[in-house]
């Protein structure tokens, strides 16, 4: 098994692209319910995402923060749009974890998945084609509809979609796609973030809500599972 300590820092891991290595961060509590893998393709998100794992982990959520970006990728601003590339990056990711829970080097533990504005609609088409395999998903911002109407419908995956209340276009364009998606799902409206988001509402309130979201599925998935797979 790998031995990572509770604190919050973990192991590096990587994946290949065609334009060089995609990195991440693994970070495994023992007694977690779930993995919250947390992917995005823009640096300006790092930090962002690195506030929100930290609140992740300090709920008792393992995280996985992903860059779907090659270093040399992040001044091209199609990339970070790319939802079929991107998608694509992000399912090898999820792979090389389930591969080493298969072989008995990480605990089985039930997924999840994190994702902000442009990888929002990568995060809903993985959830699509993984199946049962993602245990839950939370979105903030981000077009979802971008995943295809294809992946809206097939999604099985429980799906949290945040929305600043503040976003007309954004909140009517999510309605919109939440009623293609036959799954539980919720909208749920959060304050403006703004540029300051570390004392933000909306940002605290949004961290929030996706640290319950994934508590409650994690369990609900960790019941479902075969007993040979908890213990």
């Amino acid at each position: 098994m790998i031995d990572i300590t509770p604190d919050g820092f973990g192991i590096p891991v990587s994946v290949p692209s065609e334009h060089g290595l995609l990195h991440g961060q693994l970070a495994l509590l023992p007694d977690a319910p779930g993995i919250v893998v947390l992917a995005h393709a823009a640096a300006v998100l790092d930090t962002r995402d690195e506030v929100v794992a930290g609140i992740f982990r300090r709920a008792g959520l393992s995280t996985l923060s992903v860059d779907l970006l090659a270093r040399q990728e992040e001044q091209f601003p199609d990339v970070h749009n790319n939802v079929p590339l991107l998608s694509r990056r992000l399912l090898d990711f999820l792979g090389l974890i389930r591969n080493r829970m298969l072989l008995g080097e990480l605990r089985t533990l039930p997924m999840g998945l994190w994702a902000a504005n442009a990888t929002s609609p990568v995060a809903v088409r993985v959830a699509a084609l993984r199946d049962h395999d993602i245990a839950a998903i939370v979105c903030r911002g981000g077009l979802i509809d971008l995943a295809g109407m294809l992946y809206l419908r097939s999604l099985e995956s429980p799906l949290l979609l945040l929305v600043e209340e503040t976003d007309a276009r954004h909140v009517a364009c999510s309605r919109r796609a939440m009623e293609e998606i036959p799954c539980r799902k919720e909208l749920k409206l959060i304050p403006e973030i703004g540029i300051d988001y570390a004392t933000s509402a909306g940002f605290e309130l949004a961290a929030h809500e996706a640290e319950m979201w994934f508590v409650e599925h994690f369990k609900k998935a960790t019941l479902a599972l075969p007993r040979e797979e908890v213990a």
